[in-house]
Order: C-alpha cells, then sequence, then structure tokens
C-alpha cells in the first residue's frame, strides 16, 4: 500500500466557470482495465468500471489518446533510474506523467466509502467558492491541477495537503501557473505548529517544542517542562 497525501483544494471565482468546472470533473465515463479483483469469483481479469457520479476525477482533466498502450501492464525489468522518468504510455507512467500520482480519485459506482467528496459551490461575495476532499498515492496531484487551472484561468486554485508521516504544504495556481507555495517537513496534531516535531531519545517519542505533544510524563527531558505547561 503507499503512503497517502490528503488533499483539500479550494477553488474560487466567476461563478459561471465554476459552475462549469464542477459539471466538467463530474461527467459520467466508463473505464477499461484489464486487471481488476472480482470480489466473486476471486480472480484476476478485465472489468469495465462505470464512474456515473464520480465528483472529481483526473481523467475529466486530461485523459490518454491511446486507450490500447494505456491499459498496458508496466515493464519491471527496465532499470530504476529509467523506470523513473516514467516515459510509457501505459496507465503507471501516463498517470505519474500527467496527473502527478499513480491513480485517479474519481468515485466508481462499486465504491461504498469513498474518500472523495465536495463541499458548496457557496457564493463568496461575487464569486462562487467550490471545496474538493480527495486523497493521492505517494505525490500530489500538481500536474493535473496545472492542467486544470490553464483551461480555467479566470479562477484561482488552492492546494493544501498532508502526507500521512507528516510533511506537508500549501500552493496556489491561476492560469495553469504554481504562483505560490509553502511547505513543513512535520506538523504537531496537538497545536498545528509547523516543523516544531523532534525526536527525543528518553522516551523516544517524536516530541512537539512547542505545547510538548508526544513526550510521556516520566520523561527525563521533558517532566518538568510538561508540569510547567
Amino acid at each position: 500500500m503507499p503512503n497517502w497525501v490528503y488533499n483539500g483544494l479550494t477553488i474560487e471565482g466567476n461563478p459561471e466557470s465554476i459552475t462549469k468546472l464542477v459539471s466538467q470533473l463530474n461527467q459520467p465515463y466508463v473505464r477499461h482495465f484489464e486487471d481488476v479483483w472480482d470480489m466473486k469469483t476471486k480472480t484476476m481479469g478485465p472489468q469495465d468500471v462505470t464512474y456515473s457520479n464520480p465528483v472529481f476525477a483526473f481523467w475529466n482533466i486530461i485523459s490518454p489518446t491511446d486507450l490500447v498502450a494505456y491499459v498496458k501492464q508496466p515493464d519491471h525489468s527496465l532499470p530504476i533510474q529509467e523506470a523513473l522518468l516514467f516515459k510509457g504510455d501505459h496507465w503507471y507512467d501516463w498517470n505519474n506523467r500527467n496527473w502527478g500520482t499513480k491513480w485517479d480519485v474519481s468515485v466508481s459506482d462499486d465504491n461504498e466509502h469513498p474518500e472523495t467528496y465536495m463541499e458548496g459551490p457557496t457564493p463568496n461575495g461575487d464569486n462562487l467558492v467550490v471545496y474538493y476532499n480527495f486523497n493521492t498515492a505517494w505525490s500530489r496531484p500538481l500536474p493535473a491541477l496545472e492542467n486544470l487551472s490553464a483551461q480555467y484561468p479566470d479562477l484561482l486554485f488552492t492546494l493544501s495537503y498532508e502526507e500521512e508521516t507528516g510533511w506537508g504544504g500549501e500552493c496556489e495556481f491561476l492560469r495553469g501557473k504554481y504562483i505560490n507555495g509553502a511547505e513543513y517537513d512535520t506538523k504537531c496534531n496537538e497545536c498545528d505548529s509547523y516543523d516544531t516535531m523532534e525526536y527525543c531519545e528518553d522516551c523516544e517519542n517524536n516530541v512537539c517544542s512547542m505545547c510538548y505533544f508526544g513526550a510521556e510524563e516520566e520523561c527525563e527531558t521533558h517532566k518538568e517542562l510538561i508540569a510547567s505547561v
């Protein structure tokens, strides 16, 4: 299983463009997969998967033109340096190259517990604002969002993200360009301070230097500091 990146995407701007964007991202479609696990037969095989309410789909931002090549599996005999260039037209390379992550986040009809959802659109002055929540594998979907931003140059895209091991950040896109961003290596889950988590050799925990979250009361390094908070 991959490490997951938890993404929150806020899009704001012209109401007509927001309405068009929401409709585009939620367009129904069907995808063909060559190797899918069938829960009924307990076997791997080809399957067509329907997305009648995908909510947010990278597929609806940019999709491959060579579907025959796309459904093929990666060549695992390639040296790692060459494989990481993502030059192939099979699904893994194409997705990483065009979306920035290995899988789409769209909601299929057989997905009973989707982690992709939308809030809004809601008015904000003369603008509309829509929010999307979704998880991506290993990395942020920067190429997909740059492409979507280029399609809607009058909208501002703000992505907040956090990977399950603690790193994250926020970035903005306008007119197809990454215009602003800030990143952090760690974040305290108690006080939301950035880059304050430090390893303590006494209690062998990662401890926040601001609020001492993670420290144990008997920790020689932190017990006096904990008592003073």
